[in-house]
């Protein structure tokens, strides 16, 4: 193994199983995110075509858009996890909590870009891909709908980094299965039975109920964290 300083002499074979195994668990969330993704994006697709071509069209716009306002959100996240976890592990939990608010706050100030634009010119973002009169009038609506999903956004997929940072992978996974199967596929396909305009709540309903469940774990764990902190320094 490649170190500063040097090399290192790799452990011995009958340990990487368990080093493999510790290295998938913290892993988890991540992979379960990219799966989940390939689900709910399903999902909300069949569900729009009961509509029209046009909505499913609209949705696959809103992605193309989001992909690119999201790019300094995920460097974000991929970023603060070595920080958090470092200062985990030496037991800097102040450190950690800061991280956490700062990447927040950093966050919520880049999504605003988003939603600014989701709300200001969401016709001529959708003329960058389509010129279908359709497409345009039913896709300005929904996104200005979910134009307003982009702050709590911040806050239900930073949560989830911010607990496989300190190895509880659990809560991790927990948050993204609420995020990408409880809520969102469910939510649309009951608000897609009222109406069209109603379906775009899916996404801001889903944000903001991740996000509330997020800051209760994030409670109970800063607990648990404080109590061994307390104990360690007996």
């Amino acid at each position: 193994i490649v170190m500063f300083k040097g090399f290192k002499k790799p452990p011995k074979f009958s340990k990487f199983g368990k080093y493999i195994k510790r290295i998938y668990l913290l892993g988890f969330p991540n992979i379960l995110m990219q799966m989940a993704y390939t689900f709910y994006i399903f999902g909300l697709n069949l569900i729009l075509k009961t509509f029209s071509d046009q909505v499913v069209t609209v949705l696959g716009l809103y992605y193309k858009w989001q992909s690119v306002i999201f790019i300094p959100l995920g460097a974000m996240q991929t970023c603060i996890v070595p920080v958090i976890s470092f200062n985990f592990a030496a037991g800097l939990f102040g450190r950690c909590r800061k991280t956490l608010k700062d990447s927040v706050l950093l966050g919520m100030a880049l999504m605003l870009i988003g939603v600014l634009s989701f709300e200001l010119i969401p016709t001529q973002l959708l003329m960058t891909f389509s010129k279908d009169a359709d497409v345009i009038s039913i896709g300005t609506v929904a996104f200005r709908i979910i134009g307003i999903s982009f702050i709590p956004l911040v806050t239900s997929l930073i949560y989830p980094v911010y607990f496989q940072a300190i190895g509880s992978a659990f809560k991790s996974s927990m948050l993204t299965i609420l995020r990408t199967v409880v809520l969102l596929v469910p939510l649309g396909f009951i608000f897609s039975k009222i109406g069209l305009d109603w379906f775009w709540l899916t996404f801001p309903c889903t944000e903001i109920i991740t996000t509330i469940v997020g800051f209760i774990l994030y409670k109970k764990e800063n607990k648990k964290i404080s109590l061994k902190f307390t104990e360690r320094t007996r």
